[in-house]
Parts: C-alpha cells; sequence; structure tokens
C-alpha cells in the first residue's frame, strides 16, 4: 500500500482555513476529555465509596514507597514526578513548539499549534476540573510538597495529553520517512507517560484513580487531537 505522503500543497492557503480543522477536533477533545472524567466519576460513585477505597488500597500497597528498603528510589521518582510538572511541561512546550514554527513548513505550524494547545488545553481542563470534583489528596505521607486537589491528577493528564501528542508526531514523522514503523515512539511514549503516572502513586500523592482517569482524560484529548492534525493534511 502506498505511504501517504504530506506536502505543503495539500495544505490550504490560509491560515485559517489550515487551523480550522485542528480548532474544531481541539474542542470536540475538550469535551471529550471532560465527558470521560464525569463518566469515570460516575462510574466510581455507582460502584461506591468502599469499592473505590479498596481499588486505591491495593494498588498503592504495591508502588506507594513507605518503606526504608524502597526510598532509594526516592530520588529517581521525584526527578520522573518533576517531568510532568507545571514549569518543565510549560517549557517543554514552548520550546518545542518554537522549533516547530521555525521550520516554516504548513504541517510543522500545525504540529506547533496542537503541541502548544494541548499543554494550555490540558491544564486549564484538569484545572476545572479539580475544582468542581475537589477530591482530598491520599491520607499518607507525601514525599513532595503538593498543593490543590487530588481528581483527577494533573501529571497524569499532561503526560498523556501533551506529552503523548510529542510521541504522536514522532510517529507520524516516523512514518512519513522511514520504513520501520511507529513501534519506537509508541513503545517510549508508554514507558514515560506510564513512568510519570505511576511516580505520583509512589510518593503518596495521588491515588491510583486519580491517575488512571487523568490518563483516560489525556488520551481521549490524543484521540481528537490526531483526527484534527489528519483534517488538515
Amino acid at each position: 500500500m502506498p505511504r501517504k505522503t504530506y506536502s505543503s500543497a495539500s495544505f490550504s492557503s490560509t491560515p485559517g482555513t489550515l487551523l480550522r480543522p485542528l480548532l474544531n477536533w481541539g474542542l470536540a477533545g475538550l469535551a471529550l476529555s471532560a465527558s470521560v472524567v464525569f463518566i469515570l466519576a460516575g462510574l466510581g460513585a455507582w460502584l461506591g465509596a468502599d469499592v473505590i477505597i479498596l481499588l486505591d488500597d491495593q494498588i498503592q500497597q504495591l508502588f506507594y514507597l513507605n518503606s526504608d528498603s524502597r526510598m532509594h528510589l526516592f530520588p529517581y521518582t521525584a526527578f520522573i514526578t518533576a517531568l510532568g510538572s507545571f514549569k518543565i511541561s510549560a517549557v517543554a512546550a514552548g520550546g518545542f513548539a518554537l522549533l516547530f514554527f521555525m521550520q516554516r513548513s504548513p504541517r510543522f505550524v500545525i504540529y506547533g499549534y496542537a503541541i502548544s494547545g494541548s499543554f494550555a488545553m490540558m491544564w486549564i481542563l484538569n484545572t476545572l476540573l479539580k475544582e468542581f470534583f475537589r477530591r482530598s489528596r491520599p491520607e499518607l505521607d507525601h514525599l513532595l510538597v503538593v498543593h490543590g486537589y487530588s481528581f483527577p491528577s494533573g501529571h497524569a493528564m499532561i503526560s498523556m495529553g501533551f506529552y503523548g501528542m510529542l510521541f504522536v508526531i514522532w510517529a507520524i514523522e516516523r512514518q512519513r520517512h522511514a520504513t520501520s514503523g511507529v513501534w519506537l515512539p509508541v513503545l517510549c511514549g508508554i514507558s514515560f507517560i506510564f513512568f510519570i503516572g505511576i511516580s505520583r502513586i509512589m510518593l503518596g500523592v495521588h491515588y491510583p484513580t486519580d491517575v488512571f482517569t487523568g490518563f483516560a482524560a489525556g488520551l481521549a484529548w490524543i484521540f481528537c487531537m490526531i483526527k484534527g492534525i489528519k483534517r488538515t493534511h
């Protein structure tokens, strides 16, 4: 099967027309991402607090750094979780967006807007959702200083919705220029995102259900952004 190519000619000539599909799918992504969170919250309410607490406790027992023998992992866990922080992800978003815009190619302009939009929308949506649900942090010794509410995990949403977008772009470009497929960016993306999310549980600052819901919300956003990028080609 011939590989689909992406050329400047395949893009619309005006910026508004160029970005309209991405904007439309971005709005759909916000709605879908928020809907996923509310659906999972509703499912949790239907199952009952006892079931959710039991599920969280069982997973926390596997990963929470509550013993001296595992505290040697703390420097590594703290470093991994820092990658999902607002400051570092903001620097990453600005840096990658600038690099894409400097390419002066319609395809990379789309990537630049997709990256900057993914960062901004994931953080804004997560902040609003946390204010709505107002779930308290786990009653554990927090190994890092944290602020705000717990549900859904902002680190999980940003790692999936923003960093996931970077790995999607890598996969798209790899598919365009190489013959080895997309397995490498997919594997790296899954590993990177998983470790950021699991670090929040290990540090005792999030319930596992916070992290899972953040992942699901970010994945819904990624799905829509991929659709938007494809519509611009």
